[in-house]
C-alpha cells in the first residue's frame, strides 16, 4: 500500500500520558494594594480565575510534543524543499493527523501533538509514479521531548532495484518503465510487445578501437499492462515502439538520465488505428510515410516562445497523420481527424529548435496541448562559434572542402530537416530511397543497390541513419568519392570503403 494512501486512510487514536497538576495557589487580601473593597473583590476574582486557568495551560504544554527533522533527496544529494510531511497517530483511540511542509533547507516541524505514538512519512510524486513504497518512520512522544525524525528519498540504486523487482543493475545502466492502456477503454493492455533499440558504445581492449553495437530487445506487458526494460544504458537515446497483432504504434524516443537511471513512459495503443506492419521487428521499423493515419481524435493548443510570447506561422502536425496546420497570429492551432493513442506532435518554426512532444489522443475527444519552443542560438561570429564547438568538422572543412560537402549549424537550421535522410538527399553521388527511418542510403549501379556509406558519429563508426535524429545533429560532412576521404585526417578503419563516408557531429552547447 502506498504511503499516500495510508495517510488518507482512517486515523486511529493515540495514548495520552498522565498529567500532573500544580499545587493550588493562595491569595491573601492584605497582599493587595490599597483600593476600595469593591475593586478588591473584583481584582481577587480576576486573579483567582487566572490562577485557576494557568495550571491547565501548563498541563496542555506538558501533554503535547513536537516532531521535527529534515527531508533529504538521496538521488540528487540535496534537501527536499516543499515536501508535505504527515504525522498520523498509531494508537487505537486517536483521530490526530498533522502535517507540515519542508522549507528551502528541507527542514520541517509539527507542533502541538498530543503525546503518544505516531507514524511519520512524506508524500512523493516520484515514488507514487514508480509504484514504490517507502516505510514510514515511527515517533514516540513523551513529556518534554522533541522527536527528531529525518526522512529521505531512497538512493537511485535502490529505486532502480525496486522497479526491477530486486535485480541489481550494472553501473551506467537503468530502466524504462511504464504502463500500456487501451486508447478506447483506458483499461490495461496485456500481451503488448514493447520493442526497443539503442546503441551500446565501448572500446575493444585489444585493438583499442571503438565498439559500436546496435542492441534490440523487447518486453511484453503483464496482465495489468505494466512493462519494464532493465539494463538500458544511461545517457543513450532509446527508440521504442508498441507492437500487437501485426500492428505498430509510432516510434518514440526516450533517454534514461544518468542520475536517477529511471525513465517512466506510460503509453496507450489503438490497434484499429495503428499502422499495419508485417515485419514488426526493430523499434525503428514501424514508421512509414506511405499511408497516412486518421481517426476521430482532435488536438488544439498554443505554440509559445521562450518568454511565453505567441509564435505565429509555426508548422504543426501529428507524425504519420494526414492533417497539418499552422499557428495563427496568437500562436493557436487546431488539428482534427487524428488517430488515437500515444502520438508524436511535431512543431517547427524557422529560428526555433524543432519540438517533438508525445501526446495522448482519444477518439471523439479534443485534447489540449501547449508547446513551448526554444530559440535556435546563432552567434554573430559564425566561424569562431563553429570552430569552437566542432573543431574536427572545421579542420576537415578547411583541408578537404573541395572533396566533401559540409553543413554546419547555420546551414542545418535553414534546411530544418524532418529526417536525417533529408540532408543526405542533397549530396551528389549518394542515393536515398524512401523517406524517414526506413530510408535506404547507399550507392546504386545499374539500378541495383551496391553498398552503404560508412556512417561515423563522433568518431565512432557503424551507425545507421535511423539511429541519428536530425534534432541531435550539430554538423555533418559527406564524402561521396571512392577514395579515402579525407586523407591523413582519420584512422584507417574510418576510411571510405568505396561507398562514401558520412561524418556526423552531435550538438554541443
Amino acid at each position: 500500500m502506498e504511503w499516500s494512501r495510508v495517510l488518507r486512510g482512517p486515523i486511529r487514536s493515540i495514548q495520552v500520558a498522565p498529567r500532573r497538576d500544580a499545587a493550588p495557589a493562595v491569595v491573601r487580601s492584605n497582599d493587595l494594594p490599597h483600593v476600595p473593597m469593591s475593586y478588591r473583590l473584583r481584582l481577587i476574582s480576576i486573579i483567582a480565575l487566572a490562577l485557576c486557568v494557568a495550571p491547565h495551560a501548563h498541563a496542555q504544554s506538558d501533554r503535547s510534543g513536537r516532531i521535527e527533522g529534515v527531508v533529504f533527496d538521496s538521488v540528487h544529494i540535496r534537501p527536499l524543499a516543499g515536501t508535505r510531511v504527515v504525522a498520523v497517530g498509531s494508537a487505537a483511540q486517536s483521530e490526530v493527523r498533522r502535517e507540515a511542509t519542508s522549507d528551502s533547507a528541507g527542514r520541517y516541524h509539527i507542533d502541538s501533538l498530543p503525546l503518544g505514538r505516531y507514524i511519520v512519512g512524506f508524500e512523493s510524486a516520484l515514488l507514487d509514479s514508480l509504484e514504490v513504497t517507502v516505510s514510514p518512520r515511527e515517533a514516540n512522544l513523551t513529556p518534554a521531548q522533541v522527536a527528531t525524525i529525518d526522512l529521505a528519498l531512497p538512493p537511485a540504486a535502490k529505486l532502480r532495484s525496486a522497479v526491477c523487482l530486486g535485480a541489481t543493475l550494472p553501473p551506467e545502466t537503468g530502466v524504462v518503465f511504464g504502463q500500456v492502456v487501451s486508447a478506447e477503454s483506458e483499461s490495461p493492455l496485456a500481451g503488448v510487445t514493447v520493442a526497443m533499440t539503442w546503441r551500446e558504445l565501448g572500446v575493444d581492449r585489444k585493438t583499442l578501437r571503438p565498439i559500436n553495437r546496435e542492441r534490440a530487445d523487447s518486453v511484453v506487458t503483464d496482465r495489468d499492462g505494466w512493462y519494464r526494460m532493465c539494463g538500458v544504458p544511461t545517457g543513450t537515446w532509446v527508440s521504442m515502439q508498441l507492437q500487437q497483432d501485426g500492428h505498430t504504434g509510432p516510434v518514440l524516443r526516450a533517454q534514461v538520465d544518468d542520475t536517477l537511471g529511471i525513465t517512466i513512459r506510460h503509453l496507450s495503443f489503438s490497434e484499429p488505428e495503428a499502422r499495419a506492419d508485417a515485419s514488426a521487428g526493430a523499434a525503428r521499423a514501424g514508421e512509414s510515410d506511405t499511408v497516412a493515419l486518421s481517426g476521430t481524435a482532435a488536438l488544439s493548443g498554443r505554440v509559445l516562445g521562450p518568454t511565453n510570447e505567441p509564435v505565429p506561422r509555426a508548422d504543426v502536425r501529428v507524425r504519420g497523420a494526414a492533417r497539418a496546420t499552422r499557428t495563427d497570429s496568437t500562436g493557436r492551432y487546431s488539428l482534427a481527424q487524428l488517430p488515437a493513442g500515444t502520438q508524436i506532435l511535431d512543431v517547427r518554426r524557422f529560428g526555433y529548435e524543432v519540438a517533438e512532444v508525445p501526446v495522448e489522443l482519444r477518439n471523439g475527444v479534443t485534447t489540449t496541448k501547449d508547446v513551448q519552443l526554444r530559440r535556435y542560438v546563432v552567434t554573430l561570429d559564425t566561424m569562431r562559434s563553429v570552430a569552437a564547438r566542432y573543431p574536427e568538422f572545421e579542420q576537415h572543412r578547411y583541408h578537404t572542402a573541395y572533396r566533401g560537402q559540409f553543413f554546419g549549424p547555420e546551414e542545418l537550421q535553414k534546411m530544418n530537416p524532418t529526417y536525417t535522410s533529408d540532408i543526405i538527399q542533397r549530396v551528389h553521388g549518394i542515393t536515398v530511397e524512401g523517406r524517414g527511418p526506413q530510408a535506404k542510403v547507399g550507392r546504386y549501379r545499374g539500378g541495383r543497390f551496391v553498398c552503404s556509406p560508412n556512417i561515423v558519429v563522433n568518431d565512432v563508426e557503424g551507425w545507421s541513419l535511423a539511429d541519428v535524429h536530425p534534432k541531435d545533429i550539430g554538423a555533418i560532412e559527406l564524402y561521396a568519392g571512392s577514395e579515402r576521404d579525407p586523407p591523413g585526417l582519420f584512422a584507417p578503419w574510418m576510411y571510405d570503403k568505396g561507398c562514401g563516408t558520412i561524418l556526423i557531429w552531435t550538438k554541443r552547447r
